[in-house]
């Protein structure tokens, strides 16, 4: 069991980067005064998309087999073998009434902290974001053992479900009883996530069920009569973590239509904007918003998840107040944005603007942008944060990715020119543990990993959304999609190698034929899109090309992209290449070196260090811009069903120059989500 007293003279395996950050707490202030507004009528705005149900869209071509892949044989399939935490039974057997409850946390260093008692939760974090991943790989997939394993993590949460409703990690003496920091409301997020995802893929009313029994508990212990879930002596990430139990209160709305869960959506972020509780983990309450002109500070994750809640808010009352936080919001995010599409943050935003030399981010920051993003699409409806949502996964994230799907780095530069465990800040070398590979990440928090489990479940659930009138191709990548329209059964085969394809064929069946409008969003990066059908005029609407018809089985829709080859700026004056969604990168040579291997074979935490280092010396020749970029696109086909993220062809070639030697080099770029170590952005010389 975890004891605080006996590590007192340890030093944290958190790094100075961290533990700088995390103890913000000052004196509370309650600022309802400015959230008066919250009694006015509200006059809810309607989403210009509503999402379909989980497992309508599953993956298809490269996207099925790399799935498959990391659930066979890479990290999905494999996190709950490697590390020792699972088989902590935090919603079960093994509920915290105390730190004697906690196990041992692998290789977590702790000094007797007092943000270190968050460490009472984090096992819930770790464990019930993998059940997400995983549970959705298994069904998307069709993975028969997968899904048996699947339905013992939901028997054990079903059997776990107290007599009055209670589904969580706390014992009687803590539960809905805090104090200070805890992980109550966020414990029950990761779980009831789960559930809502396994009820809508396997049917099983039982789990429905047991979520609103669930619910029904927690919001009758936290509520505007009851108790502010949010006001607390301290407060550490756990429980601002709490307030994505709007993604539950999202989802239940959904699918049962009821009021109640949107109403408590909307107090949470109401009662998360009264207190100010830890400046590290709140940037998204309404009075810091109203700062429009100070940058981002808190933990990364948090910043970029609570956009959903906020956002939310916002088209659930209508209240102008919070369109204009909403306005700020954007308008903060613009300087934390990376080449790569990621909002910087190796933890903490800290008051930066994004640098690809200097600011590194986090996986999961990564993965709660990238959803955020989706969310804002399915409720305004522009075809921009569709564009940024595909960019962000085809670069940023599937940069972190090694090729095997054995490992991600928690914490990586869009320019990465080494990963050797240590940061390189102004004071110089220091030990960090984040810059590495591994497939579990256990001595800074295993927490990447399992959000990567969620990468593209979570992808191919939001590639689809649906209109009044028909359905909306929001986000692109080989898939099969089958709903009902209108009492008919249809299915939309998207036939693609997408990102790395210029062309899209989306073939349709239908059990009868049926009128509806198809939309296919215009991605602000082409110079030219076509939209070919048979008897269907395509009409471009607010970002969105629609096809309105009748439609029987075999029709086609052929989506051609004219992708030119951009040279773009980035915040540290230099340039970079982006063709499509896709960013390019001088991938660096490197060798691993192996630091800990894992007793199952294929598994183990490296570095990546650079055999050649030649590329310091580049630059891309003057006169260099967006209509002259000196480079050259080798345009390769592909089949649909091979995996182009292990495919060597798909480059740019150009020339640069040594500006020790003046001499013109010639390079190839690869796509940067191909890549180990990389250059990314390029002085202008």
């Amino acid at each position: 069991m975890v004891t605080f007293s006996s590590c007192q003279k340890k030093e944290s395996s958190q790094g100075e980067s961290f533990l700088s950050q995390v103890d913000q707490i000052k004196d509370i202030v309650n600022d309802s005064d400015m959230l008066a507004f919250f009694e006015n009528e509200r006059n809810p705005i309607q989403p210009a998309f509503q999402p379909l149900p989980t497992g309508s869209n599953r993956p298809d071509g490269w996207l099925m087999e790399m799935m498959k892949q990391d659930l066979n044989n890479g990290i999905v399939g494999a996190l709950d073998d490697l590390y020792p935490g699972f088989s902590d039974d935090i919603f079960n057997t093994n509920r915290r009434g105390g730190l004697d409850d906690v196990p041992e946390m692998g290789d977590i260093v702790l000094t007797g902290a007092e943000w270190e008692q968050s460490i009472m939760w984090w096992n819930a974090e770790t464990i019930g974001n993998w059940w997400d991943g995983f549970i959705r790989h298994a069904f998307l997939t069709g993975d028969e053992q997968a899904i048996a394993q699947s339905r013992a993590i939901i028997e054990n949460l079903l059997a776990s479900q107290d007599e009055d409703g209670y589904i969580g990690i706390y014992k009687e003496n803590l539960r809905y009883k805090h104090e200070g920091s805890n992980g109550e409301l966020w414990a029950q997020t990761t779980a009831f996530r789960t559930m809502l995802g396994y009820y809508e893929l396997a049917g099983d009313q039982r789990v429905l069920d047991a979520v609103e029994k669930g619910m029904a508990v927690t919001m009758k212990n936290y509520n505007k009569g009851a108790r502010n879930p949010f006001y607390l002596k301290n407060a550490f990430g756990g429980v601002t973590h709490g307030l994505m139990l709007t993604d539950v209160c999202e989802t239940l709305h959904r699918i049962t239509g009821k009021s109640v869960y949107q109403d408590y959506a909307t107090y949470l972020y109401e009662a998360f904007s009264t207190y100010s509780i830890n400046r590290a983990f709140n940037d998204l309450r309404y009075p810091f918003l109203m700062e429009k002109d100070t940058l981002f500070t808190g933990h990364g994750v948090h910043t970029y998840e609570h956009f959903r809640t906020m956002v939310n808010a916002y088209y659930a009352t209508g209240y102008p107040e919070l369109k204009q936080a909403y306005d700020n919001a954007l308008y903060k995010l613009k300087p934390t944005i990376l080449p790569s599409g990621a909002g910087h943050a190796n933890e903490w935003i800290a008051g930066l603007t994004a640098d690809p030399d200097e600011t590194a981010t986090e996986f999961c920051t990564m993965l709660e942008l990238r959803n955020s993003l989706g969310s804002i699409l399915q409720k305004t409806g522009e075809a921009s944060f569709g564009d940024h949502a595909e960019k962000l996964t085809f670069n940023g994230i599937m940069g972190f990715r090694n090729r095997e799907g054995t490992g991600i780095t928690y914490s990586k530069h869009d320019n990465c020119y080494i990963l050797d465990g240590k940061s390189r800040e102004e004071e110089g070398l220091k030990k960090e543990v984040r810059y590495k590979y591994s497939p579990t990440h256990e001595d800074p928090a295993v927490c990447c990993v399992p959000n990567y489990t969620r990468n593209y479940t979570y992808y191919v659930d939001m590639m689809w959304m649906k209109k009044e009138d028909g359905l909306v191709a929001v986000l692109y990548g080989p898939s099969v999609l089958k709903t009902e329209i209108n009492g008919a059964r249809v299915e939309v085969h998207q036939i693609t190698g997408y990102p790395f394809s210029d062309a899209i064929r989306f073939e349709i069946e239908t059990s009868e034929d049926v009128a509806f409008s198809l939309y296919f969003r215009k991605p602000g990066w082409v110079a030219d899109m076509q939209v070919n059908a048979d008897n269907g005029e395509p009409i471009l609407e607010n970002g969105f090309y629609k096809i309105s018809k009748s439609w029987k089985s075999g029709d086609v829709v052929e989506v051609l992209f004219k992708n030119e080859i951009k040279v773009q700026k980035a915040s540290n004056g230099e340039s970079y290449f982006q063709r499509g969604p896709l960013v390019y990168a001088y991938e660096i040579p490197s060798e691993k070196e192996v630091i800990k291997e894992y007793e199952r074979n294929g598994f183990s935490d490296y570095y990546a260090l650079p055999t050649d280092e030649s590329y310091k010396n580049w630059a891309l020749p003057s006169g260099s811009n967006e209509r002259n970029s000196g480079f050259s696109f080798m345009d390769k086909k592909i089949t649909d069903t091979s995996n182009p993220w292990l495919d060597t062809r798909f480059i740019l070639e150009g020339e640069v120059i040594d500006v020790k030697t003046k001499k013109s080099q010639k390079v190839r770029l690869r796509p940067m989500g191909c890549t180990i170590l990389r250059k990314v952005t390029f002085p202008i010389r």
